[in-house]
């Protein structure tokens, strides 16, 4: 049947052609839908519908089995054969022609002339064959990169580089170590004890003494020798070491700690809160303030005007006395040889205050 007409029809002429032939409920068919309705109804009454001249061209263009059986066929049989005869007795007429024709190029006389014009014919006819094949192999030569290739070449080397070393940085285990070196060190505690770390190393590197050794060899002319200097351990053995040592350790850190344990005010501050995270031990703010005031006590250097002393009126003269138990030369030895000296000492005592009132600041 002739689908294709109906297809080509819009919706709205499908329409009245299905009210044209009866279709039930036409309106609620999709397009396809109603193609195949109207084409079951035609088909079903083919008698019906055949007179109507709406669907004369339906019919015209499927063909009902009464026309397609009175269709002239016979006319176009009669003539493909007549052709086919025709060309039939064209192509052996020719070969009855050709029988007959006698060969040209046998009558040909073979002479040198005529043998070089071949020799050079089939001559040209291989480099006529031959070229083309060269032609095919240069074109298959390769050719050199261009500069989007090499920079895609590039990225890759790059990107397989910066995933070799991110796996080796992570062998390292560094981020880790690094993270826990920051946890560790963002604290009152750590700032204090890298101060006091510091008074340490720079009095014990002043006033433990070193020894000659040996001397490094020379390498070449780029490394030359230098003495090689280890230090004096003899000197723990005596009160020139114990005096400016014990010095130190009594007004840096053990008077403070202790005032601080006993005058620890996070204590009383947390008595409601009950928290742990707001409690020490020690309270980093008068640790602090006592180490400060220990080290102006010891280390301070006092000056007065005593023309008698001096033996010249109007001179200021120097003091520096001990420090209850201990010699003038411990108290000048811790004076001297601490970085930064009394001064410095004093810029410790105030950095760990002011840690303190912030980190006390952050907590509440």
């Amino acid at each position: 049947m002739s689908h294709s007409w109906l297809q080509k029809k819009r919706k709205g002429e499908l329409l009245e052609l299905a009210q044209r032939a009866s279709v039930a409920d036409a309106d609620s068919f999709l397009k396809d839908d109603l193609v195949a309705a109207i084409e079951e109804r035609l088909d079903n009454n083919e008698s019906t519908y055949a007179k109507d001249p709406v669907f004369v061209e339906y019919y015209g263009r499927a063909g009902s089995p009464g026309k397609r059986g009175s269709s002239p066929q016979e006319p176009v049989v009669t003539t493909t054969k007549t052709r086919r005869r025709t060309l039939m007795k064209n192509s052996a007429s020719l070969a009855a022609d050709d029988d007959r024709t006698p060969d040209r190029a046998a009558l040909v006389p073979r002479t040198p002339r005529t043998a070089s014009q071949v020799s050079r014919r089939v001559s040209q006819t291989e480099k006529a064959i031959v070229s083309p094949a060269q032609r095919v192999l240069e074109r298959e030569l390769p050719l050199p990169p261009s500069p989007a290739q090499i920079a895609d070449v590039a990225d890759q080397s790059f990107q397989v580089a910066k995933t070799k070393a991110t796996e080796l940085w992570d062998k390292t285990r560094l981020d880790e170590l690094k993270e826990f070196i920051r946890e560790n060190a963002s604290s009152v505690s750590a700032i204090q004890t890298l101060i006091l770390l510091i008074e340490a190393v720079g009095l014990q590197y002043n006033t433990l003494g070193t020894w000659y050794a040996l001397h490094s060899p020379a390498v070449g002319t780029t490394v030359h020798s230098h003495e090689i200097r280890l230090p004096d351990v003899w000197l723990l053995l005596t009160s020139n070491w114990w005096g400016p040592a014990t010095l130190w350790s009594v007004t840096s850190w053990a008077l403070p700690l202790v005032f601080s344990y006993f005058f620890n005010l996070t204590l009383r501050s947390n008595t409601h809160h009950r928290s742990s995270a707001r409690q020490s031990s020690v309270d980093p703010l008068t640790f602090n303030i006592v180490k400060a005031i220990l080290s102006y006590s010891a280390y301070h250097i006092s000056t007065q005007v005593d023309a008698a002393l001096a033996g010249q009126p109007n001179v200021v003269v120097a003091q520096t006395p001990g420090w209850g138990p201990f010699h003038e030369s411990s108290v000048n030895v811790v004076r001297n040889n601490i970085p930064g000296g009394y001064y410095g000492l004093q810029i410790g005592a105030l950095v760990g205050v002011l840690v303190s009132i912030y980190d006390a600041a952050l907590k509440k």
